[in-house]
């Protein structure tokens, strides 16, 4: 039991490193001032689409087309930090399996689908996932 404990706490630690290198890569490959903007006028567009729908559906889907612009847009911005993150993923993630084989997490209980053991993969997606929301409210990045 303790032994699990400890592992689990061990992959909490390095998935919390991990989650913060690749959220500080989006920190600082996106123009965070910029993407804000960006994302502020689609929900304009995306208002007045909304509005237009009723009144004028041609001039809506004109209007569509522009927000289209603005997702990708939005997309080749979050492209540049991409490739470091993918980087990163491949050298490190082998890494943690060789550390954690086997189960990581056993809980009291069996859910379904899920069974009662989690290995390392498993835990690493559970923690990282609310890791990632914390460390992207507290540095103020932008998706």
């Amino acid at each position: 039991m303790i032994f699990g404990l400890i592992a689990a706490v061990e992959e909490l630690v390095i998935a919390a490193a991990i989650v913060f290198v690749i959220t500080l890569f989006y920190k600082f490959l996106i123009n965070q001032n910029a993407l804000k903007e960006l994302k502020n006028e689609q929900k304009e567009k995306q208002q007045k689409i909304k509005e237009l729908q009723k009144t004028n559906p041609v001039e809506a889907n004109k209007m569509l087309n522009d927000v289209l612009k603005l997702t990708n847009k939005q997309m080749r911005m979050n492209m540049k930090p991409m490739i470091p993150t993918f980087i990163l993923v491949i050298i490190l993630l082998p890494w943690v399996a060789q550390l954690f084989p086997g189960a990581v997490v056993k809980l009291p209980i069996n859910l379904p689908y899920f069974g009662s053991d989690f290995g390392w993969l498993a835990w690493y997606i559970i923690v990282s996932m609310p890791l990632n929301q914390l460390f992207r409210k507290m540095m103020g990045v932008e998706l």
